[in-house]
């Protein structure tokens, strides 16, 4: 048996489901790659009452020691389990080889964006911008925003991340996306740690962000599009 199991954003958002799962469980993993949050490996097992044992992005997508048959296992997923492909991907695989899972749900950044003040319902597609590498230097995220901007839609930029160490910042992404052609006037919403104790949230220029300080990953950034008269008034209460 398989547990995924959202851990939410914060320590407080495990839910009772999930820890009844987890005390079934001989093993606990935890999937450290595709986000991160506030609570260290130390406190979270504190509060499960169970030794974790972390994986890597090899480990997680390669190795997968977390797929047995002859134990119940969890595996802890930051946000919510289905919000990576890479985790869909995992129950791929553990139907193949006949090994049951369950689903556990929680918080995740698609919907805790929403503390901005934006409708959900207006946003777009998704995208990440990844650290530039001398070799490789994508640019679909871009693409995605004018797509998004094309049809007045608002656009969710998740921010690269290589714990425990490489976060990019909002204040590094919004360089990045200088560089490609973005106008410097325009508005966007920096984001770091939503939905937690450390969360900020501030809307601005572009060509303001390299004066900001941001202390706690993760981050995101958020690009509105068209504005409806009531998100624009949530906003001025995070403007800078």
């Amino acid at each position: 048996m398989l547990h995924l199991i959202g851990i939410g954003l914060g320590t407080k958002d495990i839910s009772l489901k999930a820890l009844e799962a987890i005390k079934k469980s001989d093993l606990v993993y935890l999937e450290t790659y595709t986000s991160a949050s506030d609570f260290t490996l130390e406190e979270l097992s504190k509060l499960i009452g169970k030794e974790i044992i972390p994986l890597t992005r090899e480990q997680t997508e390669t190795e997968q020691p977390y797929l047995m048959k002859e134990k119940t296992v969890a595996l802890l997923i930051y946000g919510d389990p289905l919000s990576a492909t890479t985790h869909l991907e995992i129950i791929e695989e553990a139907n193949k080889q006949n090994i049951t899972t369950e689903i556990i749900h929680s918080s995740s950044i698609f919907t805790a964006v929403a503390e901005t003040g934006l409708f959900l319902y207006k946003f777009g597609k998704t995208a990440s911008i990844p650290f530039p590498q001398q070799s490789h230097k994508p640019t679909s995220f871009y693409d995605i925003l004018k797509q998004n901007q094309s049809i007045k839609a608002h656009t969710l930029l998740l921010l690269d991340l290589k714990p425990p160490e490489q976060f990019m910042t909002p204040s590094q992404a919004i360089s990045i996306l200088l560089e490609l052609g973005l106008d410097p006037e325009t508005k966007i919403i920096g984001c770091q740690s939503i939905s937690t104790n450390n969360q900020k949230i501030i809307y601005t220029e572009a060509k303001n962000f390299s004066k900001l300080n941001w202390t706690s990953p993760p981050y995101c950034l958020v690009i509105p599009s068209e504005l409806n008269f009531k998100e624009e008034e949530f906003l001025q209460k995070f403007k800078y």
